[in-house]
């Protein structure tokens, strides 16, 4: 998959190991916390004891709220490996370490020059995402198929490639958005939908919903998606409205489910999540508006990739001549006498 050879490969190799015995070293070395470890434990628990794939039961009673992906990934870990604090915290930590190597794979493919293994290590470093695949909750997992669901769509975007090719991401796309509907609701569709929207309005390109592959796509999405929604709904017909109107209308709608908190939540969450880099945010964001970064090309895939390296490589390291990771080719000598911090980057001490 990828190129290397030599010292590098050892490099990689070694990186990739240690980032995996970190991983999954200290899922069991603490017990399981209330409520949301033991409930969605004891979910997979009981689905597997009592042979029942379809229907969800916390307690002996109808678990509606979330649809089975985790589940079913849980319970099939307690049937192989036996019932404990490691298997239960294995899936959010697989697909945790999952999205790190497709982080690193679509750099790679993105930008084959750019310094895509430091970038997968640092998302691999930030607290939020370290710690998220830690304990046993549902939001790695969606994280993850939003992640492939939008990898996938930026490796299609990539000029050049043959039509087959992009239809072959795009369809990893559309299988990517019906797993995280899979793994915690209609989020799955609207994150990717709403973030489709806004690039789609900021690049003024509507050319690009054309190219999503409607057919091919909606017919694996729906593949997915409907043997479980159509099965559930039939053994509950409670289901549709629990499941979608309560859980995914009323619940942030009205004030009766006691989610209270400023619209600005988020936002220091996120800058916790993000530590140790958050300092490097301003500098992240300097080069990224700077009048010469304004000038580059802006197509897609390569400016997604740019961006979220330059956050990262600002991080810590030093300054020192090379070429930039998503350029076709080296700046000619005037253009580097013209932009001298054209050869510039912010690269890892690792």
């Amino acid at each position: 998959m990828f190129s290397a050879s030599g010292s590098r490969s050892r490099w990689i190799a070694g990186a990739l190991l240690i980032c995996a015995s970190i991983w999954f070293a200290g899922l069991e070395y603490r017990g399981l916390f209330v409520p949301d470890e033991g409930r969605y434990a004891d979910i997979a628990r009981e689905m597997l004891d009592a042979d029942d794939w379809v229907t969800p039961r916390l307690n002996g009673i109808k678990y509606l709220e979330k649809p089975p992906l985790q589940y079913w990934a849980t319970a099939g870990a307690f049937s192989v490996l036996g019932v404990d604090e490691w298997t239960a915290r294995l899936w959010p930590a697989y697909t945790g370490f999952l999205g790190i190597a497709l982080t690193a794979f679509a750099g790679f493919r993105l930008a084959p020059r750019s310094s895509w293994l430091p970038t997968a290590l640092t998302l691999a470093g930030s607290w939020g995402y370290f710690l998220g695949s830690q304990f046993l909750t549902l939001d790695m997992g969606l994280t993850f198929f939003l992640t492939v669901a939008m990898l996938g769509l930026l490796l299609s975007r990539r000029a050049g490639i043959p039509l087959a090719e992009e239809r072959g991401w795009m369809i990893f796309a559309w299988a990517g958005m019906a797993c995280a509907v899979l793994s915690k609701g209609i989020v799955g569709i609207v994150i990717p939908g709403m973030a489709l929207l806004v690039y789609v309005a900021i690049e003024r390109e509507l050319s690009l919903l054309r190219r999503l592959h409607w057919v091919p796509g909606l017919c694996v999405f729906g593949a997915i998606v409907l043997p479980w929604f159509i099965l559930v709904q039939q053994r509950n017909p409670e289901f549709f409205d629990f499941f979608f109107i309560r859980e995914h209308f009323q619940r942030y709608l009205l004030p009766d489910h006691h989610r209270p908190g400023p619209w600005w939540y988020f936002a220091p969450v996120l800058l916790v999540g993000l530590w140790p880099w958050t300092p490097s945010i301003p500098a992240a964001f300097a080069r990224w508006s700077s009048p010469f970064s304004a000038r580059r090309n802006r197509s897609f895939p390569v400016t997604s990739c740019r961006r979220f390296r330059r956050f990262s490589c600002c991080s810590r390291g030093t300054i020192r001549p090379c070429p930039s990771p998503c350029a076709a080719r080296r700046p000619s000598p005037a253009s580097r006498a013209a932009s001298p911090w054209r050869s510039l980057r912010l690269r890892f001490r690792l």
